[in-house]
């Protein structure tokens, strides 16, 4: 994974009013003193104004968006000026996306902190700060993991999405063992299949029946990498009807067989 290149970090505080055009990807935490601020995309979309009442919260502004603020004398917000190509702006819905490895994750713009996340982040921004300010590589290298680790935080907030596709998300979770197809799963929750599919993908940027193979690849892998069960048993353990069915499936997955993965994970300790 290409690590979010930091540009700048620090702390406002300072009271101010301005106007501005996001020069790079800010990654912010707000904390107090805000009087107003309104966001406005590239094209001029206003996307949401907000007051004083707001809670402490973290948030990500891409670049090209124009703000318009006030901020009162006991104003405290971090600011992590960042590259990072990986995170996308589509106009055409007003989403920010993570592009990962081709899936483009739905991203929150701003997420509101609880009282025991408060702490927690400003020392992840303080900590940022202070390293970027060092020239050693280590630091450097420091300081990006540590952007990283609050950007997951963004990872974590649950999509606003339609829950129909998260229930049949831990709905093809929990079938371990593949016991119903896609089209039973669509029964079991009472919805057609096509509009579920379409919920999923919008959702999660990926095919239910894809999502489902990958799953079942990466329980094949660890089955063979750490268990001792012959193929035929792994085969059963992955809900296959038989031996053949399990060999073409990682043949067309992995270009070998099982028994090649096998012999490769047990000489690499994988």
């Amino acid at each position: 994974m290409i690590l979010p290149k930091i540009i700048n970090a620090g702390v406002y505080r300072k009271a101010q009013s301005s106007t501005l055009i996001v020069p790079a990807l800010f990654l912010g935490l707000y904390l107090k003193g805000l009087i107003r601020h309104t966001t406005y995309a590239p094209d001029g979309t206003m996307l949401g104004t907000l007051t004083s009442e707001l809670k402490p919260f973290i948030s990500l502004t891409p670049r090209g968006f124009h703000l318009d603020f006030e901020y009162g004398r006991d104003r405290e917000n971090w600011v992590i000026m960042l590259s990072f190509p990986a995170m996308k702006y589509n106009k055409e819905d007003h989403q920010l996306y993570w592009d990962y490895n081709g899936y483009p994750l739905a991203i929150p713009r701003r997420i509101e902190l609880n009282g025991e996340e408060i702490a927690e982040f400003r020392h992840r921004f303080h900590m940022v700060s202070s390293l970027y300010a060092s020239a050693l590589p280590r630091n450097l290298l420091e300081a990006e993991l540590n952007v990283l680790r609050i950007l997951d935080r963004f990872i974590q907030e649950p999509h606003r999405e339609d829950d129909m596709a998260e229930l049949f998300r831990k709905q093809l979770d929990d079938d371990q063992k593949w016991n119903y197809s896609i089209t039973e799963h669509c029964v079991r929750l009472g919805i057609n299949r096509d509009r579920l599919r379409e919920k999923f993908f919008t959702r999660y940027k990926i095919e239910p029946g894809e999502y489902r193979a990958q799953m079942r690849l990466r329980k094949i892998r660890h089955l063979l990498a750490y268990s001792d069960l012959t193929l035929k048993e792994i085969a059963f353990e992955i809900g296959m009807k038989n031996l053949s069915h399990l060999s073409g499936f990682v043949r067309q997955r992995c270009g070998e067989s099982p028994s090649q993965l096998r012999r490769e994970y047990r000489r690499s300790g994988k």
